[in-house]
């Protein structure tokens, strides 16, 4: 029998497909998302979404690109999301252009052992400046939404300033680690119509993620403890990702040893399997 079964849970909570829309819309994530709804509505250029890792901005992303606002102040809108992680020169423009245009063969290089060449990225700008112009004609608006942008190589910030400088009739999101903001070109931060901040949870909107996460996968009892999800948030210190972590594989183990419902001991107990100890 499977975890989830074990706990009468529809399927597993935190194992969510790709198209699953679900997101814990506390507080503080409403805020973001009504921000950030904020500046696509408005047509502004920039946002910068700020946490610290494991804050859930890549979740946070993604929501909105799987169900961006519905306005008809914006009634053509396009999202596209997009990882600066170790992308280096062009590649940024590549990746747009072929999400963009669904010509994904046509600007990558044949083969996986040939090199992104000056060509391809040229090409690439080329087709995006073609669409963009395009797109203003027909007052489609698209939505750039850019996760890791701190984990970019300092080329692949210089394409993603010259598509801030493109005047195009785009909205771009950039999600940020906090703690490594001053990695970021201030060159591209200047172009910042609207910061976002995305804090870590409070016991309250951590304790109700935890019961709602159960809930709405039919489970009528709570399994977590008030302790037991006291303790998730003090190890956790709030982080989403640490909090899924932590009560995921509490999961596991309750079932596991057969138990009626997760303690506060069964917490400190699967605490001790994982890479953070953030609480003594």
């Amino acid at each position: 029998m499977t975890y989830w079964r074990y706990w009468q849970l529809d399927s597993a909570p935190y194992s969510l497909p790709a198209g699953n829309s679900w997101l814990h819309r506390g507080p503080t994530v409403e805020e973001a998302i009504a921000r950030i709804e904020f500046l696509i509505t408005n047509r502004r250029s920039l946002g910068t979404l700020l946490g610290e890792e494991g804050s859930g901005k890549s979740s946070l992303l993604r929501y909105v690109h799987r169900r961006p606002p519905n306005s008809i102040d914006v009634p053509c809108l396009q999202t596209i999301f997009i990882s600066m992680m170790g992308l280096t020169g062009g590649e940024l423009f590549v990746d747009l252009a072929n999400q963009l245009t669904g010509t994904r063969r046509s600007l990558y290089p044949t083969s996986w052992a040939d090199r992104l060449t000056t060509t391809n990225s040229y090409s690439a700008w080329s087709t995006l400046c073609d669409y963009f112009q395009a797109a203003r004609r027909q007052d489609l608006h698209t939505v750039l939404l850019i996760d890791d942008t701190e984990a970019s190589g300092a080329a692949a910030e210089s394409d993603l300033l010259r598509i801030l400088s493109g005047n195009f009739p785009a909205t771009i999101i950039l999600s940020i680690n906090s703690r490594l903001l001053s990695s970021v070109s201030r060159s591209i931060l200047t172009h910042t119509d609207l910061q976002i901040e995305l804090p870590a949870w409070d016991l309250v909107q951590t304790t109700d993620f935890i019961a709602r996460s159960c809930e709405r996968l039919g489970r009528v009892e709570p399994i977590f403890t008030d302790r037991a999800s006291e303790r998730v948030y003090q190890l956790s210190m709030g982080f989403p990702k640490h909090i899924i972590r932590l009560v995921d594989l509490a999961l596991v183990a309750g079932a596991v040893c057969q138990s009626n419902a997760i303690d506060v001991e069964l917490i400190e107990q699967v605490a001790q399997e994982l890479p953070f100890q953030n609480v003594a």
